[in-house]
């Protein structure tokens, strides 16, 4: 189901390898700069939905797409549309919460608000200090959210855990992701 997930992180890990983009990323998750750390991820994930062919629009990213120009809408990081849009208000394609703060219900409070915006893919990014965390977050996350049972089937929701104890490992071993399963009720990785 996660076909729509596992392309853009493809393309995602492709943009982040790239010096404009892994250098800036690994200095600022080493020395734990959270708002230079937001900034750059803002602007690869930008360049990702840009190579999945969609123009996004974030703080610091204007996009003309919709009647109303603004940097962000609906308070949401990231927001992506088709580039070719039927009418002057299209639905968006993909929404992205880049959310740098550690505690559990700040990344639920990102997780709840994608998934109540109708879109094919819903992302949030967050981090643990350790991988070890990851299980445990993940858990809190399937018990304090309701994802998937109104949702839409065609609907896909993605989680991107970095660890900054990897951070030497940038980007393979930093970033890992997860789709949520609606048919197992949790959050598996990505690729199996």
């Amino acid at each position: 189901m996660s076909e729509l997930a596992a392309e853009w992180y493809r393309i995602f890990q492709r943009e982040i390898r790239s010096a404009r983009w892994a250098d800036p990323l690994r200095e600022a998750a080493i020395k734990r700069r959270l708002g230079e750390w937001t900034r750059h991820l803002t602007g690869a994930v930008i360049a990702a939905c840009q190579a999945m062919g969609w123009t996004a629009v974030a703080r610091g990213h204007l996009a003309k797409i919709l009647p109303v120009v603004k940097q962000e809408y609906l308070a949401l990081d990231v927001m992506a549309f088709p580039t070719n849009p039927n009418g002057p208000w299209p639905r968006p394609v993909a929404v992205f919460e880049l959310e740098n703060q550690q505690r559990e219900e700040i990344i639920a409070y990102a997780l709840w608000k994608t998934s109540l915006i109708h879109c094919r893919l819903k992302g949030v990014f967050c981090y643990r200090r350790s991988p070890e965390e990851i299980g445990d977050l993940l858990t809190t996350l399937k018990v304090q959210v309701p994802l998937g049972a109104e949702n839409n089937k065609s609907e896909e929701t993605m989680l991107v855990v970095g660890t900054r104890s990897r951070a030497e490992d940038f980007p393979d071993g930093f970033f890992k992701p997860y789709c949520w399963d609606e048919d197992f009720r949790y959050f598996r990785p990505l690729f199996r």
